[in-house]
């Protein structure tokens, strides 16, 4: 069952409680009124009657019967007179239409007081009225509710027809609202359906109200832009990785070649194939792990920590001090608790340090400074060409000067997409004195750490 007809049928079954229980309380009025009028009436012959008994100053002769009394259903009401003994004095012709009860002689004889009740006589439906009229005697006055019934039963059938046309009507306005309010979901779900047959996430769904359906419309268009952007980046990180693979490969299988054509190549020559067989093999690992990394990234959706970020640098610093035993860092870290992902930070620090220390000439150290929640690593290299520094973030780039050392042309990237990813910055400065220097701030810092330095780490020394 679609969701308009299930608020359709909802609606309608919400009016029809409603008007359910509309029309029983009108009709419990109406009846309660005209029976009250009936009441009235009886009431009205009872006093009539008891005129008529006044005459008698309480001595009512036997066997006397009101003069309007006499023939059910004539004009006026039927009467009888009942005696405490349970005798009935009734019209000529009328003992036995209405018997006397237990509870008419109490009436007749004082310990019962005045009371209604509805019974069939002759096979009409009436209302009779028992009231005392003189001691020892009670008058029963009929009145047929032919009429009443009758009335009753025409508003009961019109209250019934207009209930049904309420709701149908109703039925028929829930049809337009959930029509009209569903047509967003019936636009978003035809998207959807066919963003699942084609694969294509640029379809948008159509956004033109403010409510919550807009706000899921827009949402859903965020999704399908969020989507839309990562295989734009998968096909290109496959496309990238792809070209550069190309290169390396095509080098390896050469000199793996000329050693299986030439096994008698001197020992030099063989050593040197060799060696580039190895560097090369070395180069498809770190761009491997480059493009494994960025996938990676790409998929990360765990929820941040609180993360020590000076002990993530130092942790990153370790790390490249161990791997590049020719070069120097100089660290000056200032505690902070950023939030974000340990080792996604520390992979972004450890490319930084690295990249500093490729390029960076020997003896002269790399600079590395924690300070207000951002780190900046400054190396007194050769530094980067003006026209290359909006691209050196760029996946799988490399400036001129970079081309002839070994790398993927992934670290810096891989950088980026941390900081990025974790809601931070990163970019890279030209110093009026030469070489590089680097921003990286990862998202707002959340709170400080106690000591104005961290166990381990010095003031921008030498080591």
């Amino acid at each position: 069952m679609t969701l308009r007809r299930r608020f359709t049928l909802a609606v309608a079954g919400a009016v029809a409680a409603v008007a359910l229980a509309i029309t029983a309380v009108a009709f419990l009025v109406v009846h309660a009124d005209l029976m009250s009028q009936m009441q009235g009436e009886l009431r009205q012959q009872a006093a009539v009657v008891e005129r008529a008994a006044r005459h008698y100053h309480g001595q009512i002769p036997t066997g006397w019967v009101p003069h309007e009394g006499g023939g059910f259903g004539g004009s006026g009401a039927y009467a009888q007179v009942v005696t405490a003994s349970g005798m009935v004095w009734a019209p000529a012709g009328d003992a036995g239409l209405l018997p006397a009860s237990a509870a008419a002689a109490q009436v007749a004889s004082g310990q019962h007081g005045s009371y209604y009740t509805e019974t069939t006589m002759d096979g009409v439906h009436a209302m009779v009225y028992t009231t005392p009229l003189a001691p020892g005697l009670a008058v029963q006055l009929a009145m047929p509710l032919g009429a009443v019934d009758q009335e009753l039963g025409n508003i009961g059938a019109t209250l019934i027809v207009v209930s049904v046309a309420g709701v149908g009507l109703a039925a028929l306005a829930g049809w337009g609202v959930a029509r009209a309010g569903l047509a967003p979901v019936g636009r978003l779900a035809a998207v959807a359906e066919q963003v699942t047959a084609t694969g294509d996430p640029s379809r948008r769904v159509e956004v033109d109200r403010a409510d919550e359906l807009g706000r899921l419309a827009t949402s859903f268009n965020t999704m399908l832009g969020a989507l839309q952007r990562s295989l734009a980046a998968q096909r290109q990180l496959v496309s990238d990785a792809g070209h550069e693979l190309r290169t390396p490969l095509t080098s390896l299988r050469i000199n793996a070649e000329l050693l299986a054509a030439e096994p008698g190549l001197p020992e030099a020559e063989r050593r040197e194939v060799l060696d580039r067989i190895v560097a090369q093999v070395a180069e498809l690992g770190q761009l491997v792990v480059g493009v494994t990394e960025l996938a990676r990234g790409d998929a990360l959706d765990a929820v941040p920590d609180e993360v020590d970020f000076a002990e993530v640098v130092a942790a990153a610093l370790d790390g490249a001090r161990r791997d590049w035993p020719a070069a120097v860092f100089a660290a000056d870290l200032e505690p902070c608790v950023v939030a974000g992902h340990a080792e996604r930070l520390k992979t972004a620090v450890r490319n930084l340090l690295d990249n500093a220390a490729k390029f960076g000439p020997p003896g002269i150290p790399v600079e590395v400074r924690l300070h207000a929640g951002e780190l900046t690593v400054r190396d007194h290299g050769p530094g980067i060409p003006p026209g290359d520094l909006p691209h050196v973030f760029d996946r799988f780039y490399r400036s001129a000067p970079a081309r002839g050392v070994a790398g993927s042309g992934l670290g810096l990237a891989i950088v980026r997409q941390v900081a990025e990813g974790h809601g931070g910055s990163v970019r890279a400065e030209l110093p009026a004195d030469g070489g590089t220097l680097i921003r990286f701030r990862p998202p707002a810092e959340v709170a400080r750490l106690p000591g104005e330095a961290l166990t381990g780490s010095a003031p921008l020394s030498v080591t």
